[in-house]
């Protein structure tokens, strides 16, 4: 028997190798597809792509459109896309639009080359690619064209934010409670979430998902998402701390007495403005080696938070452009940094580095040597530090009334955290030259 030309094809070998620690549904279509099935209604991905070379390894959107309309039907399925970084490869709306017009424009022949085993699991009288090109005579092309792309809402939700962090809370309700709309109103619906890799960003929504509308716990999402989506011993599944902190807000949000509140609760988060008064830093520099205590050096520390299509971060503070140099006392030093900046975003991002100051060589080379950062939401940490057990504690005007009985109201709310529970460079836990031993934060409500 001659050996299937099918099988040699090299954009299959290479998918497998490179979805090797994926959990991948095996399905047939004859389709090479990184897709995990989380739960029935709840699928995971990578990001599927149009262009070569990454079409050898990436799941091709066109292959991935057919799955879905074949396997569940056309109209049964959504796209969550949680990709905000933008690639040469990366498919836009007119590709989508082409992915599910194809079909449309196919001849019969090619219909039955595109849809293989079609009778097999649907019976020829229940295609879905039948009913598609049943009724492909009527419109015209650009008609056709145009009406998928004002009606794409309904094939695609795009909800990006940066690689390796966790979303805006409020973003992130806000996927939930959409994605639960669309599943509800049919139960044959399923939705496809991707990011990059399917891993952090989706993984992050899909226990979010879990924990709201399934009622399972933060730790038995976790699980549900690493067996389903990745191999056994491989991979731990959602492991930056930031995103598992932002689990951790949510799992708060659930928590609260009265379900009602939450849209309250949600639309004080959003509109809270904050003062941030200062950072506190133990042992600065103390574990760093000899040449860098030296007044040439700089800690770099950035309060960041989000631009408009969460893509990119904006910097509103920046010790870079101020006189703050490091000390060369021993070990046990305690700095204080007076910040003193207003923050209109709950969510912010807070990133420290090693600057040198007197040659720009020098500097660029020394950016690379330490690199750390954390993630919090200001709303949810000032809440945190309420002491009251009131039913409207979360409310801003019952906040800042506690704030205001505070001895002293500029420390009222405050975040601690340690060098080792930082993320680091691009997900990793590798942060470079220890810069401190712990630090805190302070701020008031306005």
């Amino acid at each position: 028997m001659p050996f299937p030309l099918q099988a040699l094809a090299p954009e299959k070998f290479i998918r497998s190798v490179y979805s090797s620690p994926v959990r991948v549904h095996k399905n047939d279509l004859g389709l090479s597809l990184d897709i995990s099935y989380i739960t029935r209604e709840l699928i995971v991905c990578s990001c599927p792509v149009v262009k070569y070379p990454k079409l050898l390894y990436r799941n091709s959107l066109k292959d991935l459109i057919s799955y879905l309309n074949l396997r569940h039907g056309a109209g049964n399925w959504k796209i969550y896309n949680f990709k905000a970084e933008k690639g040469d490869s990366d498919y836009n709306d007119e590709d989508l639009v082409t992915a599910l017009f194809e079909p449309l424009n196919s001849s019969e022949e090619t219909a039955k080359f595109a849809c293989p085993s079609l009778s097999s699991i649907y019976g020829a009288a229940k295609s879905p690619c039948n009913e598609v090109y049943d009724n492909a005579s009527t419109p015209s092309v650009s008609s056709t064209r145009e009406s998928l792309l004002e009606s794409l809402d309904s094939y695609i939700q795009r909800y990006g934010w940066l690689d390796h962090s966790p979303p805006p809370f409020v973003l992130l309700e806000e996927i939930l409670d959409n994605m639960h709309e669309y599943l509800t109103q049919d139960s044959s619906r399923v939705v496809l979430l991707h990011c990059k890799m399917g891993k952090g960003r989706s993984g992050s929504v899909i226990v979010a998902y879990l924990m709201k509308y399934m009622r399972c716990s933060l730790r038995e999402g976790c699980e549900i998402f690493v067996n389903n989506r990745f191999k056994v011993g491989l991979t731990q599944g959602v492991t930056i701390r930031s995103q598992l902190r932002y689990l951790r807000y949510h799992e708060r949000f659930l928590q609260m007495d009265h379900p009602s509140n939450r849209p309250n609760v949600l639309s004080e988060s959003a509109r809270a403005q904050f003062m941030i008064n200062s950072f506190e830093i133990s042992h600065l520099l103390s574990a760093a080696p000899v040449n860098l205590e030296s007044k040439n050096y700089s800690i770099s520390i950035k309060i960041q938070i989000y631009n408009r299509n969460r893509d990119s971060l904006v910097d509103v503070f920046d010790t870079s452009n101020k006189d703050f140099i490091i000390d060369s006392k021993p070990h046990g030093l305690f700095d204080r940094v007076t910040v003193g900046q207003q923050v209109t975003e709950s969510d912010i991002r807070v990133s420290f580095g090693l600057r040198h100051k007197g040659n720009t060589f020098i500097d660029n080379i020394t950016q690379l040597t330490s690199l750390s950062h954390f993630w919090i939401n200001l709303y949810w940490e000032t809440l945190a530090c309420s002491r009251s057990e009131s039913a409207d504690n979360y409310t801003l005007e019952k906040l800042a009334n506690e704030q205001s009985r505070c001895r002293d109201s500029k420390n009222f709310a405050m975040f601690s955290i340690k060098w080792a529970e930082l993320d680091g460079v691009k997900g990793l836990q590798s942060k470079g030259f220890k810069l401190f031993e712990s630090l805190t934060l302070r701020w008031q409500l306005l």
